[in-house]
């Protein structure tokens, strides 16, 4: 009885935080974390060389802050689509659709985490004499199987989407250096040049 109540507890908790959140969001907060390390490791060195140009600083640390600015920038970018895409869905009335599957989705991941924390709890035999008066428990018991089969199922798709989202990022990085190099810099100024000499005349005493 007492797995039971902690599945119910557990689901509703999880489908409250999806409602509340959405799949959209949930989903892309997700994302913008993992794209956002990847973004960070593509474009830290290009934010280190800007903010080492603006603060007129080549301080080690400035590599550190070129990285945290593009972990962040890249973050802010993918929540800024999820945004642009729940808005879209609010104009066509549509939002609860976004809303219950955002709920079902993590109503689901918490049964899950769920599940392995009961498949622990057997292997160490703490569930014997919990596990025989459960109503959910034959179905916990599976759960992390048929997950797994799920996940496999989502594989290529998702690493499909992976592989595109790195080489978009190394596409941009391409585009920014090229861009770089193409702009004349005219604020470079030769050391070697000496100013031309003064055209004033001189005056005799």
């Amino acid at each position: 009885m007492v797995i039971d109540i902690i599945f119910v507890i557990a689901a509703i908790y999880g489908f409250y935080i999806g409602f509340t959140k959405g799949i959209i969001r949930t989903i892309f907060n997700v994302l913008s974390i993992f794209l956002g390390f990847v973004g960070a490791f593509k474009f830290a060195p290009a934010a280190t060389k800007f903010l080492e140009t603006a603060f007129g600083s080549d301080n080690p640390l400035m590599f550190l802050a070129g990285f945290l600015l593009s972990f962040v920038a890249t973050m802010l970018i993918i929540r800024t689509l999820a945004r642009g895409a729940e808005g879209v869905l609010r104009t066509a009335n549509v939002n609860v659709v976004n809303q219950f599957a955002g709920g079902m989705l993590l109503a689901a991941v918490m049964v899950f985490l769920y599940s392995l924390i009961l498949w622990f709890a057997d292997i160490s035999g703490v569930l014997d004499n919990a596990k025989d008066g459960s109503v959910t428990y034959e179905y916990l018991e599976v759960f992390p199987e048929q997950a797994g089969k799920v996940y496999q199922f989502i594989q290529p798709a998702v690493k499909d989407f992976w592989t595109g989202s790195v080489k978009a990022m190394d596409r941009i990085k391409e585009m920014s250096v090229e861009q770089e190099e193409s702009d004349p810099n005219i604020f470079d100024i030769n050391e070697d040049d000496e100013p031309p000499p003064s055209s004033e005349p001189t005056s005799n005493r």
